[in-house]
């Protein structure tokens, strides 16, 4: 009986949320405990390769420091995009669609590459959930397609909680599992009174699903590795 993949889908409440700086901590951690790799699978706003390429910038700051399993690039960043929009229209422009079928298939294929025994991918969404993909689907689509737990990364700036708690109730509805959400403070947002209740209230509203906050700037530390031990006890 083939296995499931084992992994996590790290989305956002939308773009610029720091999604690809949580991914590469979370690479860091996680290949401490398990060997770990990655999927992109829809990357917009990539430049031009020699070869006539494209090349993706996201996937290439997360191996950067090679913790990751790999294979053949384009298995790791099916569809690649020069335009820096929305992957709909992306594709659109270039006279593609975005297919949930091959995307599976990369997960498949990656969570069986030689070294990843026993090892976990990282899924990078773009945008936010219900990013459109085409006419008919979105990134949630993907999200329920692979069957992963959930890591929401969110900021903690006024405004966050409408978008965190909007993001999270369209998951729940999916029927998709939260593994975890991460607040981070990728525009040095003031620690004020705001700040302080947004954690509080997110906390509040989450329950039992494990919380990290990551200030500005932070690296690897001991609250991110816990929060990836608690990962790891709880989904691999």
């Amino acid at each position: 009986m083939k296995k499931k993949p084992r992994g996590f889908f790290i989305t956002g409440t939308g773009t610029d949320v720091g999604k690809t700086f949580v991914c590469r901590l979370l690479a860091q951690a996680l290949s401490k405990i398990n060997p770990v790799s990655y999927l992109k699978p829809v990357q917009t706003g990539c430049t031009t390769a020699k070869n006539g390429g494209f090349i993706a910038p996201d996937y290439y700051y997360v191996k950067r420091n090679g913790m990751l399993v790999t294979g053949n690039d384009q298995l790791h960043v099916p569809y690649r995009f020069k335009p820096a929009c929305s992957p709909h229209l992306a594709a659109r422009l270039a006279g593609k669609k975005i297919s949930l079928l091959r995307i599976g298939s990369c997960l498949e294929k990656i969570s069986r590459l030689p070294g990843m025994e026993g090892g976990c991918v990282i899924v990078e969404g773009a945008g936010g959930v219900l990013a459109p993909l085409g006419v008919s689907s979105s990134m949630i689509n993907i999200i329920v397609r692979l069957n992963l737990p959930v890591i929401l990364v969110t900021t903690p700036g006024l405004g966050t909680l409408n978008h965190t708690f909007l993001t999270l109730c369209a998951l729940h509805s999916a029927g998709v599992p939260m593994a975890g959400v991460i607040m981070n403070n990728r525009e040095n947002c003031p620690e004020d009174f705001i700040y302080r209740d947004n954690i509080k209230t997110v906390r509040g509203f989450i329950g039992n699903v494990p919380f990290l906050e990551i200030k500005n700037g932070a690296g690897s530390g001991r609250k991110i590795r816990n929060f990836c031990d608690e990962l790891a006890k709880n989904h691999l």
